[in-house]
């Protein structure tokens, strides 16, 4: 016998009460609005520091990317942006080799699933604390806290030391420290004998936290089994000694270097004449890939 059409509705919003929890099928009112406040980084002790530059939330629903979100983020919610499956990925965005056209989710950070209780006008705040996911391997190739592994050339005048007073230490108890003059006017230096295994088919990150108030390079020392190459990869512009961090994406000169045995980090600067003195102040170097 055909169902009476009262009961065949109420049959049916049966099925979607039980079978969409947390969802709203006829939408019409006010947003919910899922707000991000922050996202940190919290490392563990063979990881390093917890900085981070996270400046956006890229946010994914089961079948779709609904957005990059610069934070603080205001993030509108409705049932037919997230569809039969209402959870929500929350991943860290980041912006690529310091190019703010660049930005993208940081591969190795971990990211959030979320999800929302929908109703009419609803919000939920959110300051999310992640760390690195369990396949990243990080590396702390310097963090300057007992050691100094940079070394430079013998054609170098200037020199990158370490350094213990607190008007130059950017994290910790130490940072590294160049100044350059008119007389101490060439830095050329990598990482000395770490021969660092950077070998991958997945991504591979350099992070770095400076502050400097002239440019300075950031590379590649490649070698293999007949000879090592110095390959500058990035220059870095000034902060007016404003700390800033850097993750810069190591995978092209990797990949376009399938012979290399081992990488070193180089670090080079050219004395640009703004200042009696300019300074430069590294800190944090880590590698990161997936095996």
């Amino acid at each position: 016998m055909p169902l009476h059409p009262s009961i065949s509705i109420g049959v049916t919003a049966f099925i979607l009460i039980v079978f969409c929890p947390g969802c709203i099928n006829s939408w019409d009112g006010e947003p919910f609005v899922l707000h991000v406040e922050s996202m940190t980084i919290s490392a563990d002790e063979t990881e390093g520091t917890s900085s981070s530059r996270i400046e956006e939330v890229w946010v994914y629903s089961s079948t779709d990317v609904l957005g990059a979100f610069p934070l603080p983020a205001d993030i509108p919610l409705s049932p037919d942006a997230l569809g039969s499956n209402p959870e929500l990925m929350l991943s860290a965005g980041i912006r690529a080799n310091a190019i703010s056209s660049t930005r993208q989710p940081y591969p190795f950070y971990d990211a959030y699933s979320y999800l929302p209780n929908i109703e009419f006008g609803g919000r939920d705040t959110l300051n999310l604390v992640l760390g690195y996911t369990d396949l990243a391997q990080v590396i702390v190739a310097e963090d300057f806290e007992t050691s100094n592994r940079f070394e430079e050339s013998s054609t170098s005048t200037a020199t990158i030391g370490r350094t213990e007073d607190p008007n130059w230490v950017l994290e910790g108890n130490a940072s590294g420290l160049i100044h350059l003059t008119s007389t101490e006017a060439v830095l050329t230096s990598n990482t000395n004998e770490q021969q660092f295994n950077l070998t991958t088919s997945g991504p591979v990150w350099l992070e770095l936290d400076y502050a400097c108030n002239q440019p300075f390079w950031l590379g590649l020392k490649v070698a293999n089994s007949e000879t090592a190459q110095r390959y500058p990869i990035l220059l870095l512009k000034s902060t007016e000694l404003n700390p800033n961090k850097i993750y810069l994406d190591l995978g092209p000169m990797v990949r376009s270097t399938p012979d290399a045995t081992y990488y070193e980090i180089m670090l080079d600067a050219i004395y640009d004449g703004s200042q009696d003195t300019t300074t430069v102040i590294v800190d944090n170097f880590k590698l990161v890939r997936y095996p």
